[in-house]
C-alpha cells in the first residue's frame, strides 16, 4: 500500500495531492484494499504517519491535502524495486 501511495505521489506533476484522489488510486491499485474506506484508514493512521517520520510527506488533516517531499534515495530504490519486478 506505502509503495502504490508514493509513486501515485512521484507521479503527479505537483508535489501534492488530495486525500481522496489517493485513496481511490490505493484502492484500485493494491489487491488486498477491498474498499476505499480500508485505503483511508491505513493511509491515515498506519502508513501517513511512517512517512512523515521519516519526512517523505506532510498530512494536512483539515485539508485533506498529502504534500511529497522528494526523496532522491527513495525514488532510486522504488525505480529498481519496479526493474526488478519487471524481471520476474
Amino acid at each position: 500500500m506505502r509503495r502504490a501511495a508514493v509513486l501515485f505521489l512521484i507521479a503527479k506533476e505537483t508535489d501534492t495531492a488530495k486525500l481522496e484522489k489517493l485513496v481511490e488510486h490505493v484502492h484500485e491499485e493494491v489487491d488486498a484494499v477491498t474498499a476505499p474506506e480500508q485505503a483511508r484508514i491505513a493511509l491515515v493512521h498506519k502508513h501517513f504517519p511512517k512517512f512523515a517520520d521519516y519526512d517523505v510527506i506532510e498530512y494536512d488533516e483539515r485539508s485533506e491535502t498529502v504534500r511529497y517531499h522528494e526523496t532522491q534515495h527513495l525514488e532510486q530504490y522504488l525505480a529498481l524495486a519496479e526493474e526488478i519486478g519487471a524481471q520476474s
